[in-house]
C-alpha cells in the first residue's frame, strides 16, 4: 500500500513508479500501469526461457543472439531493480531512508532482485575477484526471479492468504504431532531396545525411527521390522501420527484457501458496493443556496449559481433501498474505504430533543493518512482537528474554506482521541498520523489568521449558535495578536449572521474559553508557539446548524466572504475553486 502522499505529491514521477511496483494487476485508472507490470513479467519469463535455451546444443548464430538478447535483459533488470529500491519507501513505509532500503534489499524479493543484477557488473568489472563461474551462478538467478510473478497471480496470493491465516492452528497441529510422536518413540525404545538393540539401541534412534516413517524413509533408516507386539502396536499409531502429520496440515489449508476464496470474492463485492456508494454522492446544485442568491441585490452573480456540492450525508436506508445493500454492507463498505464512514445522525442534536436514531453515511475528501490538507496560499487556514468523531463538521469546513480559498487542514480518520487537545498522548498508530497533522498544519499557518473549527452542541442552556474562543479561563494568554481587528471582525460576524439568518452569537470566550486548564496544550498554542505572528482563534458552530439548518451552505459562503473580507484581502471571489465546483462528478 502507498502511503504517506499529500496532495502535492500526486503527480511525482516517484509516486508513479511505487504504483507500477506495488505488485498489483487490479489496477485499472490509467490502465499503463498494467502495462508496466506485463513488460516487467514477460521480461522475467523470457529472460528465464533463454537461460533454458543455454543448456541446449544450439548453432553459433543462435548462441549469438542469446547473448545480445542476455545484455538486453541484464541492462532492462538493473534499471528497474535500481528504481524499484528507489521507490522502495512509498511501497511500504519500513523502507525509509538508507536502512530502510537495505532492510527492503535484504527481504526475500529484494534480495532475489539484487543477487539477480549487480554482482555480474561486479564480476564484470572486477573479473579477478569474482570467478567467472560464480557469474554464471548470479546469472541464473534470474530463473528465481519466477517467484516475482507467481505474486502476480491470484492463485498463489490465496495460498499465501490460507497459510498467513492458519499458520498458528498449523504450528499448533506441528507442535501436537511432534509431542505424541516423542512420547510413542520412547515407548517404543522401551519395548524394543532389549529384542532390537541395532535399530533402537537408544532414545534417540527411536525418535530418527518415527521421523523417517513420516517421510517414507527416504534413507532406509527404518527399514528393519519391529520384534515385539507391543512395538507393532506402537508402530501402527506412529503410521497413523505420519497420516496426521500431512492430514491435519492440509486440511487447514485447505480451510484457509477455501477462506481466502470467499474473502476475495466478499472484497470484489464490496468494491462494487464502493462504487454505487460514490455514485450516490453525485454533485448537485443546492436549492436553499441558489435562493440565496437571488435573494440578493445583485443576484448573487450567475457564476455561482452554477455550482454544485456533494451530499452532506446518505440515509442508510436510501442505499438499502436503492442499491440492494444490507445494513452488514454498509458497515463493511465503510470499514473498509477510508473515504466513508456510518454516523448517528442523532448525535448532531442535544439529548433534551429526544431525536431517533438515524444512520447515514458520510464521504470525504482524503489525501493524508490523517485526512486532508489543501494549501492553497492563503493567509488563512481553517483546521478541524475532531470532524473524525463530530457529525457534519468535515463538510460543512470543506465547502467553507473551498468557497474562501483557504488552506485546509482537516482530522477525518482515525481513532476518537483528540487532535485538538494535546496534552492527551496519541495511541502508537496515531502518533504518526497527529506528528504530520502538526507539520501540514504549522507550514501552512506562518503568519496570516488560523481559525480552528469544532462544533457544539445548543440546547435550552446554551441558546447560542455560534461561540468563538481565544482565551483561557480566566480570559488571559489570548491566541490573537491583533485584537482590534479580530473584535471588528467578531462584532461584524455578530450582527451579519443575526439579520441575514437569525442566528445568535455568543460574546468571545463567553461560554467556550480556548482552554478550560491552566495548561496550554492544544493546536491554537501549538501555532503560536511556532509562529507568534500568528493569529489564532476557535469557531464553534452548532451541530444543529451545520447539519439540519437549510441554508448551511449559504451561511458558508457568508461566512467565507467575510473571513476573506477581514482577512485574506478579499480573495474569496477570485477564488479558481469555483471553477471546479461546476462539476458534476460523483465526490469530491
Amino acid at each position: 500500500m502507498i502511503k504517506n502522499l499529500t496532495m502535492k505529491d500526486n503527480n511525482t514521477f516517484k509516486k508513479k513508479l511505487a504504483e507500477v511496483f506495488d505488485d498489483d494487476l487490479t489496477t485499472r485508472s490509467p490502465e499503463w500501469k498494467n502495462y508496466a507490470d506485463y513488460v516487467i513479467i514477460g521480461m522475467i519469463v523470457l529472460s528465464t526461457v533463454a537461460v533454458f535455451l543455454e543448456t541446449l546444443p544450439l548453432s553459433e548464430g543462435f548462441r549469438q543472439g542469446l547473448r545480445v538478447f542476455d545484455w538486453i535483459v541484464q541492462i532492462f533488470f538493473t534499471v528497474e531493480v535500481s528504481l524499484r529500491i528507489w521507490a522502495a519507501d512509498l511501497i511500504d513505509e519500513k523502507y525509509n531512508g538508507f536502512g530502510g532500503r537495505v532492510r527492503y534489499c535484504l527481504s526475500f524479493y529484494g534480495l532475489v532482485d539484487f543477487l539477480a543484477t549487480y554482482p555480474v557488473w561486479l564480476g564484470i568489472a572486477f573479473p579477478a575477484l569474482i570467478p567467472v563461474t560464480v557469474i554464471q551462478l548470479f546469472r541464473v538467478l534470474r530463473v528465481a526471479r519466477l517467484f516475482r510473478v507467481f505474486h502476480y497471480l491470484k492463485a498463489f496470493r490465496f495460498l499465501g492468504d490460507a497459510v498467513s491465516s492458519k499458520k498458528k492452528e498449523i504450528w499448533v497441529s506441528f507442535q501436537f504431532i511432534a509431542v505424541i510422536t516423542v512420547i510413542l518413540s520412547f515407548l517404543l525404545y522401551l519395548v524394543e531396545h532389549e529384542a532390537n538393540p541395532e535399530m533402537m539401541g537408544d532414545g534417540w534412534k527411536s525418535i530418527v525411527w518415527a521421523f523417517a516413517k513420516y517421510l517414507g524413509d527416504p534413507g532406509k533408516i527404518a527399514d528393519m521390522p519391529l520384534a515385539t507386539p507391543a512395538g507393532h502396536v506402537l508402530a501402527f499409531l506412529v503410521g497413523l501420527m505420519g497420516i496426521a502429520f500431512f492430514a491435519v496440515p492440509i486440511g487447514l489449508l485447505s480451510s484457509g484457501f477455501s477462506e481466502a476464496i470467499e474473502k476475495n470474492t466478499r472484497e470484489t463485492e464490496l468494491e462494487e458496493f464502493r462504487k454505487k456508494m460514490k455514485k450516490e454522492f453525485r454533485r448537485s446544485g443546492n436549492k436553499s443556496f441558489r435562493e440565496y442568491l437571488d435573494a440578493q441585490p445583485d443576484g448573487g452573480g450567475e457564476r455561482f449559481k452554477r455550482v454544485n456540492f456533494v451530499p452532506q450525508r446518505v440515509p442508510v436506508s436510501k442505499l438499502q433501498v436503492r442499491q440492494g445493500m444490507t445494513l452488514n454492507d454498509v458497515i463493511e463498505a465503510c470499514n473498509k474505504y477510508k473515504e466513508f464512514r456510518l454516523k448517528n445522525l442523532a448525535a448532531a442534536k442535544s439529548e433534551e430533543e429526544l431525536t431517533p436514531e438515524r444512520f447515514v453515511v458520510e464521504h470525504f475528501p482524503i489525501n493524508t493518512d490523517y485526512g486532508c490538507y489543501i494549501p492553497r496560499g492563503s493567509k488563512v487556514t481553517v483546521v478541524c482537528p475532531t470532524s473524525q468523531d463530530e457529525v457534519g463538521i468535515g463538510w460543512f469546513t470543506y465547502y467553507l474554506a473551498k468557497m474562501g480559498g483557504f488552506n485546509y487542514i482537516s482530522r477525518e480518520m482515525g481513532e476518537l482521541d483528540s487532535f485538538y487537545n494535546l496534552s492527551a498522548k496519541p495511541s502508537p498508530e496515531q502518533e504518526p498520523n497527529r506528528k504530520a497533522f502538526l507539520h501540514d498544519l504549522e507550514e501552512s499557518s506562518a503568519g496570516g489568521w488560523v481559525i480552528v473549527f469544532a462544533e457544539q452542541t445548543k440546547n435550552s442552556v446554551n441558546t447560542a449558535d455560534f461561540h468563538f474562543a481565544n482565551t483561557q479561563k480566566d480570559g488571559t494568554a489570548s491566541t490573537v495578536v491583533d485584537a482590534e481587528e479580530y473584535k471588528r471582525f467578531t462584532d461584524t460576524f455578530s450582527s451579519l449572521m443575526k439579520e441575514e439568518f437569525s442566528l445568535k452569537t455568543s460574546a468571545p470566550s463567553q461560554r467556550y474559553p480556548l482552554l478550560n486548564k491552566t495548561s496550554n496544550k492544544n493546536v491554537g498554542y501549538f501555532v503560536r508557539e511556532k509562529h507568534p505572528e500568528t493569529n489564532v482563534f476557535v469557531l464553534r458552530p452548532s451541530s444543529q446548524l451545520m447539519n439540519f439548518n437549510p441554508q448551511r451552505l449559504a451561511i458558508a459562503w457568508r461566512m467565507a466572504l467575510l473571513i476573506s473580507e477581514h482577512f485574506d484581502d478579499g480573495r474569496a471571489m477570485t477564488n479558481d475553486d469555483w471553477t471546479d465546483l461546476e462539476a458534476t462528478v460523483p465526490g469530491f
